[in-house]
C-alpha cells in the first residue's frame, strides 16, 4: 500500500504536534484521523478501519501502551503501529509482540516519519530484498527437527516482521545477526540477516527482526507469515500454551 492510499490514526495529547503530524501526512495524500488519548482512539476504531497507528506513549486518561494492549486483547488488526515518544516505557519483547514495529524519538522529522511509514505499509513481497553490504556482528546456525512441531511448542514462531526462537547460543541485543535455521522434517531453511531485538538468558529465547531474506526461503517464509498471526510484529514465544 502507498502512503497516499492509507488511512492513518494519529494519537497524541499535544494538540500542536497532532496538527503538525496531520499536516505532514495530508500533504502526502493520506487520510488522517486524530485523537488526544487512547480512549478517543478506541472510539474511532469502533467505526473506522485504519492502515497505520502513530501514537505517543505517555498521555492522560489512556496512554499508548495501554492502547495497544487493548487493541491486541480486542483482536483488532492494524497493519502498522508506530510509537512516537521521548520515553521508552515498554519492554521490546512486549512492544513487538503487541504489533508495534518502530519506536521513534521526539523530536522527529517529516522525512524520517514518512520513511518509516512507507516501509511499514509495503506488501511483504517488497520487504527484505537487499542484503547488507556490512558484515553481520554475530551469526547463529541451528537445526530444528520439525517446523510444525516447533511452532506448536513455541520453539519457533513467525510474526509480520521477524521471528522468535529458542536456542542455547546467546545473542547480543540490538546487534545484527546472520541467521540460519534448518527444519529437517520439512526440508526447509530460513536464511536471513536481521537485528536481535531481545534475548532472554533464562529461557534462551530471542526475537529477531528481518532485514533480508535469501531468495530460496522467501516464498515459504512469507507464506507462513500470512497464515500466522497478523497482529504481532515479532511474537512472544512465551505466549504459547
Amino acid at each position: 500500500m502507498k502512503l497516499e492510499d492509507a488511512t492513518i490514526l494519529v494519537v497524541d495529547d499535544e494538540e500542536d504536534l497532532r496538527e503538525i503530524l496531520s499536516a505532514w501526512l495530508e500533504r502526502s495524500g493520506s487520510r488522517v484521523l486524530t485523537g488526544a488519548n487512547g480512549v478517543e482512539a478506541l472510539k474511532l476504531l469502533e467505526t473506522e478501519k485504519v492502515d497505520a497507528l502513530v501514537s505517543d506513549i505517555r498521555m492522560p486518561i489512556m496512554g499508548g501502551v495501554e492502547l495497544v494492549r487493548t487493541i491486541y486483547d480486542m483482536k483488532l488488526t492494524i497493519p502498522s503501529i508506530i510509537f512516537v515518544s521521548g520515553f521508552g516505557d515498554m519492554e521490546p519483547r512486549e512492544m513487538f509482540g503487541l504489533g508495534v514495529e518502530a519506536l521513534m524519538d521526539k523530536p522527529l522529522s517529516r522525512k524520517e516519519l514518512l520513511r518509516v511509514l512507507e516501509a511499514s505499509l509495503m506488501e511483504s513481497e517488497q520487504h527484505w530484498l537487499t542484503p547488507s553490504a556490512e558484515p553481520m556482528a554475530q551469526s547463529l546456525t541451528m537445526e530444528i527437527e520439525s517446523l510444525e512441531g516447533a511452532m506448536r511448542t513455541c520453539q519457533f514462531q513467525l510474526g509480520r516482521g521477524g521471528c522468535c526462537f529458542t536456542s542455547t547460543h546467546p545473542l547480543t541485543e540490538e546487534k545484527t545477526v546472520n541467521l540460519s535455521i534448518q527444519f529437517a522434517k520439512e526440508g526447509l531453511s530460513l536464511r536471513s540477516q536481521g537485528k536481535v531485538r531481545w534475548f532472554d538468558d533464562q529461557t534462551g529465547q530471542s526475537g529477531v527482526s528481518f532485514d533480508y531474506l535469501e531468495p530460496e526461503c522467501r516464498e515459504w517464509v512469507i507464506g507462513a507469515m500470512r497464515e500466522g498471526s497478523k497482529r504481532s510484529f515479532i511474537p512472544q514465544c512465551r505466549a504459547c500454551p
